[in-house]
């Protein structure tokens, strides 16, 4: 999985601007702007570790699918009278609405009520210059489009990929932190269903026995 903070679009405009202007510290500001991450078992901070990029990524089918989609929006550039299209909301459906409606030979017009663009997935630096991220912030390999439009984007990479691991800040338990760990080689749905029954700080018994329903369709199902 791949933290998002820092790829909404204005946020990643700016810092390009910042590093093109001062290459010299191209470096110190990547270690920056890194997320930082919290060791669940002493509640200390921990040094932010980076993972390759998964291999196989773009070599999948549903990439390729994804892609030849993408392509069509360029191909069909000046087949048709440009037209002027208002999008409502500047959040991650919006930018991407945007982009491909531009590709098509179209000019959009995104909308957005905040200073922020990026909606759920936007992110800012705090006081401290600390990023802070709006949601659920997590993009997985097997999201063929949002990793294809990344690398369309050429913002692909400022992805940081993670350890496969969710980390909870615990409301009952002010400052202490726990995870839902995925066990490499454990397919999904198993490998969440792992996770869930795994965790001893999260949900009691019952709780983790009420995830199983929603978790046997895509098992059966796939």
């Amino acid at each position: 999985a791949t933290s998002a903070a820092g790829l909404v679009a204005a946020a990643s405009r700016r810092r390009a601007h910042r590093t093109q202007a001062q290459p010299r510290k191209l470096s110190n500001l990547a270690a920056l702007n890194r997320t930082k991450t919290v060791n669940p078992a002493t509640n200390e901070a921990a040094a932010p570790q980076d993972f390759p990029k998964p291999s196989m990524i773009d070599q999948t089918d549903n990439y390729r699918e994804a892609a030849a989609l993408s392509q069509k929006f360029l191909d069909m550039n000046g087949e048709s009278k440009k037209k002027t299209v208002a999008i409502i909301g500047g959040g991650l459906s919006g930018l991407a609405c945007a982009k491909y409606l531009a590709d098509a030979g179209h000019k959009p017009i995104v909308l957005e009520a905040r200073n922020t663009l990026g909606g759920k997935v936007s992110a800012w630096q705090d006081e401290d210059g600390d990023w802070i991220e709006t949601g659920l912030h997590i993009f997985f390999g097997a999201y063929p489009n949002m990793m294809n439009i990344f690398a369309e984007l050429g913002i692909e990479d400022r992805l940081q990929w993670k350890r496969h691991q969710m980390i909870f800040a615990m409301q009952e338990l002010p400052g202490e932190f726990t995870t839902f760990d995925f066990f490499e080689g454990v397919p999904a749905p198993l490998n969440f269903a792992l996770a869930i029954l795994l965790n001893q700080k999260m949900l009691t018994m019952p709780e983790k026995l009420q995830t199983a329903p929603p978790l046997l369709p895509m098992l059966v199902e796939g």
